[in-house]
């Protein structure tokens, strides 16, 4: 190298830069054991992913949240209109409830962060949550363990954000305790990239025409004269077998046969090694196989048990997750707890509600009112307040009082029936009432 190249700027190293490598439309992510690109945008085209993620986002975004107050260690009582609640409920102008509490979800299911910058009053109220694309924004720690967020904006404009500015949720386990875990990009990221692959091998099997890849065979001790001779050969099977005159018959002679590479298009659907691989995904998130669509497995008997599983054991850790961030860095005061009512997911079909609700009534812990607050339905007023108590039920140790009073019961009895037969055999209502 002269001096003058110097100047000049070297030469840069041959690079094969093909414009038909997928790489260069998969956006940011990372590199999987087998070779293929696995990004979040990338991963989101595969449908079973697609469908788990808007399970859980849609299912979450669906439920009603709110504040209780602890008054003390039995006693909670509903805040009605506590400002966090109101927050979350309009979290910005250009969002709702149901559109941010959805994207929460989303992100941490899919990026492993979720980001929202708090905008103040002058006064330093909570006045709006304005959420971060996760893929935009990067979290590194100042010497004193204080966070710090580096947000760059749809026009390349970068911010930095204190911990104080952000209310960010990662997803467990963390990261260098400061990031969470992707289950798309860490993971499951192997099982994202099968996915991937068998998803862009089918589509180029099917783009060409479903048909397998295929050599010409020519008789032993024949060739062509020259390359020339070969290339017009191929040429002319390609112009046959192309355009609209594909799938009509062709005629090749001289005894070249066509030998056939790969497999066929039955073949080539992997039919069980995708459901095994849908399943496998579905794993990735806890989501089970009926809420996507999978029912092989699936009875009318079980999909019920199934759907409660899926509350407890999957959507469960998510909602405290989500909780214990609100209480910790929205509310901080532990007096108010933010909660998730998961009661509708749990109700089960009309005939299985209306047998505990009469359960619960027979046995005195249900009133009328508490029933229809159950079904979403107005009370009844202070009658339906009531709570009903087994005749042949008393407390504990109270059994020798009540028999003590067994000669007080047998006079008001008689007293009764004195009553009655004195009336024409008609009781006095009056006179029920008062012994009642």
């Amino acid at each position: 190298m002269g001096i003058f190249d110097i100047f000049a700027g070297a030469p840069e190293p041959s690079v094969d830069r093909d414009a038909s490598d997928d790489r260069w439309f998969e956006g940011v992510g990372t590199q999987s054991e087998i070779g293929v690109g696995v990004s979040i945008a990338r991963a989101r085209q595969v449908p079973v992913i697609r469908s788990c993620l808007s399970v859980l986002s849609e299912t979450v975004a669906g439920l009603q949240f709110g504040v209780v107050r602890r008054v003390n260690d039995q006693t909670r009582e509903k805040v009605e209109n506590h400002p966090i609640a109101r927050l979350l409920k309009n979290p910005n102008e250009r969002m709702t409830g149901f559109d941010f509490v959805f994207s929460i979800v989303d992100d941490l299911s899919s990026e492993g962060d979720f980001y929202a910058e708090k905008i103040f009053s002058l006064g330093g109220d909570l006045l709006e949550l304005m959420r971060l694309q996760p893929n935009r924004v990067s979290v590194d720690e100042t010497p004193d363990g204080t966070k710090r967020f580096h947000h760059t904006d749809k026009f390349g404009v970068t911010r930095v954000l204190l911990e104080d500015e952000v209310w960010h949720i990662p997803r467990p386990p963390l990261l260098d305790e400061i990031k969470g875990s992707s289950p798309i990009l860490v993971d499951g990221k192997e099982a994202v990239a099968v996915a991937i692959a068998l998803q862009r091998y089918a589509n180029m099997l099917f783009s060409n025409d479903a048909t397998p890849p295929y050599v010409w065979a020519l008789p032993n001790g024949q060739s062509f004269k020259s390359e020339e001779d070969k290339k017009n050969f191929l040429a002319s099977i390609r112009r046959w077998m192309g355009g609209n005159r594909r799938h009509r018959p062709a005629v090749v002679e001289y005894g070249i046969e066509p030998k056939r590479l790969g497999l066929t298009a039955e073949e080539a659907q992997f039919l069980e090694t995708r459901k095994e691989l849908w399943l496998d995904l579905t794993r990735i998130w806890r989501v089970p196989p009926h809420k996507v669509g999978i029912m092989d497995r699936a009875t009318f008997s079980n999909i019920e048990h199934q759907s409660i599983e899926f509350v407890i054991d999957t959507l469960r850790p998510i909602l405290e997750l989500i909780e214990r961030s609100v209480n910790k860095f929205l509310i901080g005061d532990e007096e108010y707890v933010f909660e998730f009512n998961v009661r509708s997911l749990l109700r089960g079909d009309l005939k299985a509600r209306y047998e505990a609700y009469a359960i619960g009534r027979q046995w005195g812990w249900l009133s009328v009112n508490d029933v229809l607050r159950a079904e979403s339905e107005n009370g009844i007023g202070a009658a339906g307040d009531r709570y009903m108590e087994p005749l042949n039920m008393v407390p504990v140790g109270s059994g020798a009082d009540r028999r003590n009073n067994n000669g007080g019961v047998q006079k008001s009895i008689e007293f009764l029936r004195e009553s009655v037969s004195a009336n024409g055999g008609r009781p006095r209502l009056e006179i029920v009432k008062d012994v009642a």
